[in-house]
């Protein structure tokens, strides 16, 4: 286990309007004001699609991270995450996990990692700047090599 004390900064109330893609909209929001990190402790609203690291199917080994990528339209969910400062791009990424229920087949529910989304109707988002420690993703080979949260 990991844990470091968060010193915070400012803290933004986003709406997100019909056709936003999330991801870009939050990347353009950290660009205009400057955040290089942040925890998202709220996200909730509704996708026109969303696009997310998922199985539609069950998968034989259920141990390693999951390979496939599910798209899925009409949703509502929620969700939280973290920005980091990505140095290769210049810019800050969001990072994004959502938990969205389809509408059109009584809620069918579907979780994983966004990759991208259109906001249909609205969704709202709190995004806390993160002073310090510096919130880093590194390789971790007890997690198959996916780059998990660390702090320096």
């Amino acid at each position: 286990m990991r844990a470091a004390e968060l010193t915070v900064g400012r803290r933004f109330a986003v709406v997100l309007d019909p056709g936003d893609e999330v991801l870009e909209a939050l990347t353009k929001l950290c660009a205009e004001h400057g955040i290089r990190q942040a925890t998202i402790p709220v996200f909730s609203g509704a996708f026109r699609s969303a696009r997310f690291i998922a199985a539609h199917t069950p998968v034989d080994d259920q141990e390693p991270p999951l390979p496939q990528e599910v798209t899925v339209t009409y949703t509502e969910g929620i969700g939280s995450g973290t920005v980091m400062w990505d140095a290769d791009a210049g810019r800050a990424v969001p990072h994004l996990h959502v938990a969205l229920g389809v509408k059109n087949t009584g809620a069918t529910g579907y979780a994983g990692h966004l990759l991208g989304g259109e906001v249909h109707y609205t969704a709202e988002v709190v995004i806390e700047e993160v002073l310090s420690p510096a919130l880093l993703r590194v390789s971790d080979p007890r997690a198959f090599g996916i780059p998990t949260l660390h702090f320096s």
